[in-house]
């Protein structure tokens, strides 16, 4: 099972539009006696009109669609597909990318967790929508067979490198904020840089040898956590070369134990822990295309 939390849905109603979304399939027949080509292909997919598409690029899509038949609403998942390419026009935005057609589209109606999903979706009145934060999202993720990853899909890898790029030359004008209230608080302004980390190296912990995993029961990814080198609290920012994934217990002892730092810069950060020597080369967790 695929565990990223890139996941979206778009609805087809297919008794609004009076046709399915393959091209070339007989309307008036039940979707149960229908085949379809299986195979991978590389085309326009969903054609919407919410902008949330763009923030999907690189994100792997389900169409679900909606038919009554025999009385009944039944839904299918249809299709699947990684979003590659965005363009919007004047009526529409199409969605382009890489994906298949199920050879025969499979009911979800009896599937657990079915019902709070389609309430989760607003009956997919909603639309084009991300799926993560419910469960029903791993169960999508089982059909995802053909789409082989090391992890992120490579659009999305593209897409995050972009992103922690532009946050970062933002965190870099940014001084953590001391507002004074009956208490101190920090004001860091880093959440999405944080989250994006994480991401990026995988949920895993970056110190040597690490093995560490945490399985976070809400998300289904490895729990770890973002460390500052140079802390915050001494007017560290939350740029690359100052920021490190770790397990919580890694963590804790880079807080808390011996620490000597004798290199730390975008690629890599280098030092003594606890009478131990260590060394992370960032370069390769992050990507060269971070400056």
């Amino acid at each position: 099972m695929i565990t990223t939390q890139n996941f979206y849905i778009q609805y087809h109603n297919a008794d609004k539009l009076e046709c399915y979304p393959t091209e070339n399939t007989d309307f008036k027949s039940l979707v149960s006696d229908l085949t379809l080509d299986d195979s991978l292909k590389e085309k326009n997919w969903i054609y919407t009109t919410k902008k949330t598409v763009f923030k999907a690029k690189g994100s792997i899509c389900f169409l679900i669609v909606g038919k009554t038949e025999n009385k009944i609403k039944n839904y299918y998942l249809w299709c699947y597909f990684t979003i590659k390419n965005i363009e919007e026009n004047a009526f529409e935005i199409v969605a382009r990318g890489k994906g298949k057609d199920f050879k025969h589209p499979i009911i979800l109606n009896n599937l657990e967790n079915f019902d709070s999903f389609k309430k989760f979706c607003g009956n997919f009145g909603i639309g084009f929508q991300k799926i993560d934060n419910h469960d029903f999202s791993k169960t999508l993720s089982l059909y995802l067979d053909e789409i082989k990853v090391d992890y992120l899909i490579p659009d999305r890898k593209v897409f995050l490198e972009e992103t922690i790029q532009e946050l970062n030359n933002k965190m870099l004008s940014i001084t953590p904020e001391r507002k004074v209230y009956i208490i101190k608080r920090l004001i860091r302004k880093d959440s999405k840089m944080v989250k994006l980390l994480k991401e990026y190296v995988g949920y895993k912990c970056q110190f040597p040898n690490c093995n560490s995993h945490i399985p976070h029961k809400k998300y289904g990814v490895n729990y770890v956590e973002v460390a500052h080198i140079k802390a915050v609290a001494d007017d560290g920012q939350s740029t690359i070369g100052n920021l490190i994934v770790l397990c919580p217990n890694h963590h804790k002892e880079f807080d808390l134990g011996e620490r000597n730092i004798f290199v730390i810069n975008h690629d890599q950060i280098s030092g003594r822990l606890n009478e131990n020597n260590f060394e992370i080369n960032l370069f390769n967790n992050y990507s060269y295309k971070i400056k």
